[in-house]
């Protein structure tokens, strides 16, 4: 990662992919069959939009910017609303790739009303999660904010490789990639926590923090802080809970973007700084996508290339519509990922054990930084250059 806005994630890259994909029935064709409508127009939004993300089974949703605003909306059918808006303290100004970017509902937030949003502090010391309880009363919700994570960045010389994103497991547990602070060693040494996937339970009490989940894989292990669930990340920039996987999109440095896969209860290393992409030594967890830099097939293979050298990839969802499915079953079971550079958005097929097959092209949009599903099963995305949230839609 080098400059966040002007810009985010930099690198100088150029993109594409060594897959090792078994195709087991013949590809549905996705290429230009997609498009996107503008819903909410940057007047709207926070400054540099970072996330967006729908309260759950309603219409209301939250979109997060980088210097520490939260805005409040409500979609009307293809427009939105503004229903307000608070401030999350100590993250301006959010210099370079750091800032507001992760947002994540409580498993019960049906009863308990919490959410958790992460970030890097605007001195650029601390990664940080805090905890909110949602009552539509903004000024109680800033009140309610207590502390469930800092983690020390040792002082790194810039601010990046930060704390971008966090997702609760189907077992209930918060799961947490953190960057290495630019310091790579850090990303192997197991009395850190940069550098690592960490898995941890939230308390719900008054004074926040939390447990380490009794079958975390290293609590037996005296040497390894408890937390981790993994080692061996670099800039960890989205992540995504899905089954029994955690998809984290790795910003590479100067050889490859990778999206790694980690499986619950299970240890893992994903390389860095010893490797990048597909490691022939040491053990280390395979990436289910990985970028080279040094081949253009993403790029070529859409008509809208982007003049852009910078690569940096990002996970979205897994696309799973029950009931009405605006996309006709064309994305049902497809993880997509995009470059913020590059611009291309690509749809993978799932296999059964969560590596990938059959990766297309669906659209062209540069400068994404979240996506989500909406109630009425259309999957939108914020924007950075310009602010906006679009709608995916078929042509």
């Amino acid at each position: 990662m080098r400059a966040f806005f002007i810009l985010w994630f930099g690198g100088v890259l150029v993109a594409c992919s060594e897959r090792e994909h078994i195709v087991s029935s013949p590809p549905v064709d996705l290429f230009d069959k997609f498009t996107t409508r503008i819903v909410v127009p940057s007047a709207l939004l926070p400054a540099l939009p970072t996330n967006i993300k729908f309260f759950p089974d309603t219409r209301e949703f939250l979109v997060l910017g980088k210097r520490g605003e939260i805005r409040h909306l409500v979609l009307e059918d293809t427009t939105a609303r503004l229903l307000g808006a608070f401030i999350v303290p100590e993250v301006a100004p959010g210099p370079e790739e750091i800032g507001l970017t992760g947002i994540a509902f409580d498993p019960q937030f049906a009863s308990n009303q919490f959410f958790y949003v992460c970030f890097v502090t605007g001195d650029n010391k601390w990664c940080r999660i805090l905890r909110y309880r949602w009552s539509g009363n903004y000024a109680e919700i800033v009140r309610s904010y207590v502390t469930v994570l800092n983690i020390d960045r040792f002082f790194p010389d810039e601010p990046q490789h930060g704390l971008y994103s966090l997702c609760f497991g189907p077992d209930g547990n918060l799961y947490v990639p953190v960057g290495d602070a630019l310091q790579p060693e850090y990303a192997q040494d197991p009395q850190s926590l940069l550098g690592k996937l960490l898995r941890i339970r939230p308390r719900h009490g008054p004074d926040g923090s939390y447990d380490i989940p009794a079958d975390n894989p290293f609590r037996d292990e005296e040497k390894v802080l408890p937390e981790i669930a993994a080692f061996g990340l670099r800039t960890p920039f989205r992540s995504l809970c899905w089954k029994d996987k955690i998809y984290i999109a790795n910003v590479g440095r100067n050889r490859y973007e990778e999206i790694e896969m980690y499986t619950i209860g299970g240890k893992a290393n994903f390389g860095w700084p010893l490797c990048e992409g597909y490691c022939e030594t040491g053990g280390y967890n395979r990436p289910v996508i990985t970028v080279s830099h040094a081949d253009p097939f993403y790029q070529t293979q859409d008509p809208q290339q982007s003049r852009s050298n910078r690569l940096s990839i990002g996970v979205g969802l897994v696309y799973e519509q029950i009931g009405d499915d605006p996309y006709h079953d064309l994305l049902d079971g497809r993880l997509l990922f995009f470059d913020v550079f590059q611009g291309y958005v690509r749809a993978a097929k799932l296999r059964d054990d969560g590596y990938v097959e059959d990766e297309q092209h669906i659209f062209h949009t540069e400068y994404i930084m979240g996506m989500d599903f909406g109630q009425n099963g259309y999957i939108y995305v914020t924007t950075m250059v310009p602010p906006q949230i679009l709608r995916i839609e078929l042509k």
